[in-house]
C-alpha cells in the first residue's frame, strides 16, 4: 500500500502557478525513480480533462492512463505552498500531492485523505503546518473502532430534489435525518468535497443515519450543487459511507452519481464503487464532427468484437443506460453527439487491452475527421478578414505574386461499404491497390527533381510500411471492407502524427493522409479531383507532396492551404519550385466560389479575393517587374555581388543533396554554403559506408571546380531521427539530443564522416562546421576528432568552424572565436531559440522573424567577435534571401549568405543596389528598435 512519508513533503515552498507546482512534483518523482521523461505532460493532460482539487485546500494532480506507462514505481510526493496556489474556480490549494501510480496502490491513500475532509479547518491548519509531521497528523484518520458500517440503500436516497437555495436543500436534509432541530448545526458543517458535492454531518445520539439528496441546478458559494451527503453521525459506522462517496471522489467520477435516474442505481454504485472487482473502467469523449453514426459506430463495435471481455457502454451526457458495446444497434441508439462522454465498463481476462483499443479507436476519430483541441491548434484562425474587402491573412510559405483565378478543390467523398464477407478477396484487392499506388510514386519521382524524390521515396515507405498494412489485415480478418480498413488505419496514424507535440512533426500527418487518399481512391474507383485546364490558383484543405509532384507547374499559380504550415512537404516543395504559396488560412478560405479572381502574395501572407480593377492592375504591374527583374538577374548571375561602394559579399548555395550541386553553379552560385550532409544517412536503411559517403561529396566538389564547400556535419536526432538508430522521444526534440550532441554520443559516426569529407576534398576548398554546438566542450570534442583525422589524411585546404544557432554561442562567441575558422549563423534555429517560438508552428509566425531586434543583436556580436579575431561570418539561415533582410545583413558586416539555388541570381543582384554605407546607418538603427516590424518599417515597406 501506498503511504506518506516525512521524507515525501517539502515544507514552505513558493510556486507561482498550478502548472508550475505540477512540473516540480513531475521533475521530483522523475529524480527519484519513480517516472520516466514525459510523466508532467501526463500530469497536465490530466489537469485539463478534469480538476484534481479535491477539497480543503488540498490537490492531488497525477498522470492520466495514456502516461501510466511512464510509472516505474508508485510514489507520491508533497510540496506544503502556505500561500497557497489558485487551482481554478476560486480553490486555493495549500497542499499538493503528485501521484504516480501503475495500478490502484494509491487508491487507499486517498481514500485517506477524503476522509481528512471531515476535519473542521482542515486548509487553515495545512497551511499554517510548520514541519512534515504536522501534515502527516492532519492526514492521519482516527482510530477505528468496531461499530457496524452502514452501507448505501434506496431510501436513504432522495434524487433531483427541487431547491432554489442550499438553505432549502439543507432543511430537506434535516428532514430526512429527522434532525430538524438540528438546522442551524447542519449548516454550520457544510462543506464542499469537489465536484459538486457537499458534506454537512450533526453528532447525535442514537443510531447513524444517513441521506444522499441531488438537485439538478444549484449554485451555492460560486460552486455547482449536484449532490449533499447529510450524516447524522455516532461512533463510526458512517464512515463506510463516507468513503464510498470518497472513491467516487478520488476517480473524478462522483459528477456523474447524480445523474443516474434511480435510486437503486445510485445505491448500487455508491456501494460497488467506481470500479468493482475485475472491473474496469474508461471515460472518453467523442470528437466526431456527427456524433457516432452508423460507420464510426461500426468500427467501434469491431474494436470491441477482437476482446473475449465483456464490455457495456453508457452515454454519461445522454439517458446513462448501459448497453453492449459489441451490439451496432444498441450503440446507435445511444444518439451519441459530438462532445459526448462515453463511460466504458470492461470486465474480462483482456478488459485492460479491449478499454485502452476502444480508447485508441475512439480518439482516432472511427475513420472520420475529429473536431479535437489538436486540429483546431493545427488550423489558426487567420483567415477571413472582418471587411469583405480586405485581404485574407494566413502564413507565407512560398514568395512571390500569382494572379489569377481560385481553383477550390472539396474534398473527396469515397463511396464504400463498410463491411464484407470475403476477407480473402479483400487483402487481395488492397494488395492490388497499394502496388498501382507504389508504381504510380516511382515513375512520379523518375520525372521530378532530388528533394521531391526523397519525399516520394519516404511515401512508397509509408505504403510498404508493415505496421500499416497489419493493422489494415487485422480490420479486414475483422469484417471490415477493405477501404473501410485501409481508411481507418490511415485515419488512426495521421491522427497520432497530428496530435504530436512538435508542430513540425505534426504537419507530417498530410503525408499520410495524402498516401491514404491515393490508395483510396484505386479501391473506391474514384478519380480525384480534376483540375481546369487553364492557369489557376489552387485552393485545398490540404495539399499533399504528390499532389505537389504531379501538379502541371504550367498551370498552377499559386497555392492556398486551409491548414498545414511554412515547414511542411508541400510547402518546401513549393519553395523549390519557385510556386508562391500561403498556409493555415483557416477553413473559411474552403467557402470561396472557384473561378473568382484573386492576387495571392507569398511574400506579406495575404490573399486578395476578387481585386478592384486598380488592385488587379497595380498587382500586375509589381508582379511584371518582379519578373523583369528576375530575368534581369538570371543574365547578371555569374557576376560577383558588389554594393556600389565597393564592397564584395559571396553568395553560395544552400542544398540538400549533392545532386543539385551543378544547377546550383550554373544558378551563380560561388561556392555551396550549407551542404545538409544528413541526406547521405537518411536515404537509406542503413549506415553508409565510407566509400558511399566519399563518392557523395567527391560528386559536389567536382561540380564546383575549384569553389569552397562548406558542409554541415550530421545533424539528426530529436526531429529527424535516423531509420536504423532508433532514439527515444522526446517531449521537445528541438531542445534535445541532437547534432554534436547526438555526434557525442556515437563519435564513430563523425570520424566517419570527416574522413569521408578530407579524402574526398583532396586539395579543394573545403570548410567543415558543427551543428548545435552550444557549450565549448562540444566545440573541443569536435576539434579534436577532426585534427587527428587531418593530421593523418593530411587534406591541405580545409577550415574547421561552427554553426551559431543557439544564443549561447552567440554569447560566448568571442571566446569561440579564438580557436574557431568561422562561424555559419543558422537563423532559422537562432530565431527560434531567442524568441522561444518554434518555427514550425504557424500561430507563432508573426513572432517568430529572424529580423526580431534581439536575434539581430545576438549575429551583430558574433560577427564583432569573429573579425576582431580575423576570422569571417556566413548565414545560412532563410533570412538570407529575405529582400528586406538584406541591406540588414550586408550592414551587420556578414562576409557570405547562403540561399537556396532558385534564389541566388535575385540576390546577388539586389546586393547591387546597396552601398555598405548606408546598410551599415540601417543596420544600427535596426539593432535600436523595439520590434521586428519596426526593423522592417525601416527598410521601406512592411510585408
Amino acid at each position: 500500500m501506498l503511504t506518506l512519508t516525512t521524507q515525501d513533503i517539502k515544507m514552505g515552498q513558493t510556486l507561482a502557478t498550478k502548472e508550475a507546482a505540477i512540473m516540480a512534483l513531475a521533475q521530483w518523482l522523475e529524480q527519484e525513480g519513480h517516472v520516466g521523461a514525459g510523466y508532467a505532460a501526463g500530469m497536465l493532460a490530466r489537469e485539463a480533462q478534469t480538476a484534481t482539487y479535491l477539497g480543503q485546500g488540498i490537490a492531488i494532480p497525477h498522470g492520466t492512463q495514456d502516461s501510466r506507462h511512464l510509472v516505474k514505481k508508485t510514489g507520491i510526493k508533497a510540496l506544503h505552498l502556505p500561500e497557497g496556489i489558485d487551482w481554478g474556480d476560486g480553490e486555493k490549494a495549500y497542499l499538493v500531492l503528485g501521484i504516480a501510480a501503475g495500478s490502484d496502490e494509491h487508491l487507499e491513500l486517498l481514500r485517506q485523505l477524503t476522509r481528512a475532509l471531515q476535519r473542521d479547518d482542515l486548509a487553515g491548519q495545512v497551511r499554517s503546518a510548520t514541519h512534515s509531521e504536522d501534515i502527516l497528523a492532519l492526514l492521519q484518520p482516527s482510530a477505528a473502532d468496531n461499530t457496524p458500517m452502514l452501507s448505501w440503500q434506496s431510501d436513504m436516497l432522495q434524487l433531483q430534489q427541487p431547491a432554489d437555495t442550499m438553505d432549502e436543500l439543507l432543511a430537506q436534509a434535516a428532514s430526512a435525518l429527522e434532525l430538524q432541530h438540528e438546522r442551524h448545526a447542519l449548516q454550520q458543517s457544510l462543506l464542499h468535497l469537489g465536484q459538486g458535492w457537499w458534506l454537512c454531518q450533526v453528532p447525535a445520539a442514537g443510531p447513524a443515519k444517513a441521506a444522499i439528496l441531488t438537485t439538478p441546478a444549484l449554485i451555492h458559494q460560486g460552486h455547482k450543487v449536484c449532490g449533499l451527503l447529510a450524516l447524522k453521525t455516532h461512533g463510526g459506522s458512517h464512515k463506510q459511507l463516507l468513503a464510498q462517496l470518497a472513491d467516487w471522489l478520488v476517480a473524478g467520477q462522483a459528477a456523474s452519481l447524480a445523474s443516474l435516474s434511480s435510486a437503486h442505481e445510485l445505491a448500487q454504485a455508491l456501494n460497488n464503487g467506481p470500479v468493482a472487482e475485475g472491473e474496469h473502467r474508461l471515460v472518453v469523449t467523442i470528437h466526431n464532427e456527427q456524433g457516432l453514426h452508423a460507420r464510426p459506430g461500426a468500427l467501434l463495435v469491431q474494436a470491441a468484437k477482437q476482446f473475449e471481455a465483456t464490455i457495456q457502454v453508457r452515454n454519461l451526457d445522454g439517458d446513462n443506460q448501459p448497453v453492449n458495446a459489441k451490439s451496432l444497434m444498441k450503440l446507435i441508439s445511444l444518439g451519441v453527439r459530438p462532445g459526448h462522454r462515453l463511460q466504458f465498463v470492461a470486465s474480462g481476462p483482456d478488459a485492460e487491452a479491449a478499454l485502452s483499443e476502444l480508447e485508441t479507436a475512439v480518439n482516432s476519430g472511427l475513420g472520420e475527421g475529429v473536431t479535437s483541441p489538436h486540429s483546431a491548434q493545427q488550423v489558426p484562425c487567420t483567415g477571413a478578414p472582418a471587411d469583405p474587402g480586405a485581404p485574407w491573412q494566413g502564413v507565407a510559405a512560398s514568395p512571390g505574386i500569382a494572379i489569377g483565378p481560385l481553383y477550390v478543390e472539396m474534398p473527396v467523398n469515397f463511396d464504400y461499404a463498410d463491411v464484407a464477407c470475403d476477407a480473402a478477396a479483400e487483402q487481395q484487392r488492397l494488395t492490388h491497390a497499394l502496388q498501382q499506388a507504389d508504381q504510380s510514386l516511382a515513375l512520379a519521382a523518375q520525372q521530378t527533381g532530388a528533394q521531391a524524390r526523397d519525399i516520394l521515396s519516404m511515401h512508397r515507405e509509408l505504403l510498404s510500411d508493415p505496421g500499416l498494412q497489419e493493422g489494415t489485415r487485422q480490420r479486414i480478418e475483422t469484417g471490415a471492407s477493405a477501404p473501410a480498413a485501409w481508411w481507418a488505419e490511415i485515419d488512426s496514424a495521421a491522427a497520432v502524427q497530428a496530435a504530436s507535440s512538435n508542430p513540425m512533426l505534426a504537419e507530417r500527418a498530410a503525408d499520410i493522409r495524402d498516401i491514404g487518399r491515393r490508395v483510396m481512391a484505386i479501391l473506391c474507383n474514384t478519380a480525384l479531383p480534376e483540375p481546369p485546364s487553364t492557369p489557376y490558383i489552387w485552393v485545398a484543405e490540404d495539399i499533399g507532396p504528390s499532389d505537389v509532384v504531379n501538379m502541371n507547374t504550367e498551370r498552377v499559380l499559386g497555392l492556398v492551404t486551409a491548414g498545414g504550415g511554412a515547414s511542411s512537404h508541400s510547402a518546401i516543395l513549393a519553395r523549390s519550385l519557385g510556386i508562391p504559396a500561403l498556409v493555415a488560412m483557416g477553413k473559411g478560405v474552403m467557402t470561396l466560389d472557384s473561378g473568382t479572381p484573386a492576387i495571392l502574395n507569398g511574400d506579406s501572407g495575404t490573399l486578395l479575393v476578387d481585386p478592384d480593377k486598380h488592385l488587379l492592375a497595380e498587382a500586375e504591374q509589381t508582379q511584371q517587374r518582379e519578373r523583369e527583374l528576375a530575368e534581369q538577374a538570371w543574365q547578371q548571375r555569374e557576376q560577383p555581388a558588389v554594393t556600389t561602394d565597393g564592397h564584395r559579399i559571396e553568395i553560395a548555395a544552400n542544398l540538400g543533396n549533392t545532386a543539385d550541386t551543378a544547377a546550383a553553379v550554373a544558378a551563380g552560385a560561388e561556392g555551396v554554403g550549407l551542404l545538409r550532409t544528413e541526406f547521405v544517412f537518411m536515404e537509406q536503411g542503413r549506415e553508409p559506408s565510407l566509400q558511399q559517403q566519399v563518392a557523395q561529396y567527391q560528386q559536389a566538389f567536382s561540380a564546383l571546380a575549384g569553389r569552397p564547400l562548406v558542409a554541415r556535419t550530421l545533424d539528426v536526432g530529436g526531429d529527424k531521427p535516423l531509420p536504423y538508430w532508433p532514439l527515444p522521444k522526446e517531449d521537445n526534440p528541438f531542445l534535445g539530443v541532437r547534432g554534436i550532441r547526438l555526434c557525442m554520443q556515437r563519435p564513430e559516426l563523425l570520424e566517419t564522416q570527416l574522413r569521408a569529407l578530407l579524402t574526398a576534398a583532396g586539395s579543394e576548398p573545403l570548410r567543415i562546421m558543427f551543428p548545435m554546438v552550444a557549450d565549448i566542450a562540444e566545440w573541443r570534442f569536435g576539434k579534436a576528432l577532426f585534427d587527428n583525422l587531418q593530421a593523418e589524411i593530411g587534406a591541405p585546404n580545409v577550415q574547421l568552424g561552427m554553426m551559431v544557432e543557439v544564443p549561447s554561442a552567440a554569447l560566448n562567441a568571442a571566446r569561440f572565436a579564438k580557436e574557431a575558422d568561422f562561424f555559419s549563423i543558422g537563423t532559422n534555429d537562432l530565431t527560434q531559440y531567442t524568441l522561444a517560438a518554434d518555427r514550425g508552428n504557424g500561430a507563432l509566425a508573426s513572432l517568430s522573424d529572424g529580423l526580431h531586434p534581439a536575434v539581430l543583436r545576438l549575429m551583430a556580436m558574433t560577427v564583432e567577435a569573429a573579425h576582431a579575431e580575423g576570422k569571417w561570418v556566413g548565414m545560412c539561415g532563410e533570412l538570407g534571401a529575405d529582400p528586406q533582410a538584406l541591406p540588414i545583413l550586408l550592414g551587420l558586416g556578414l562576409d557570405e549568405i547562403s540561399v537556396s539555388p532558385k534564389r541566388l541570381p535575385r540576390v546577388k543582384a539586389r546586393v547591387r543596389e546597396f552601398s555598405l554605407s548606408q546598410c551599415k546607418q540601417l543596420a544600427a538603427r535596426a539593432l535600436t528598435a523595439d520590434s521586428a516590424g519596426a526593423v522592417r518599417a525601416l527598410t521601406g515597406a512592411t510585408p
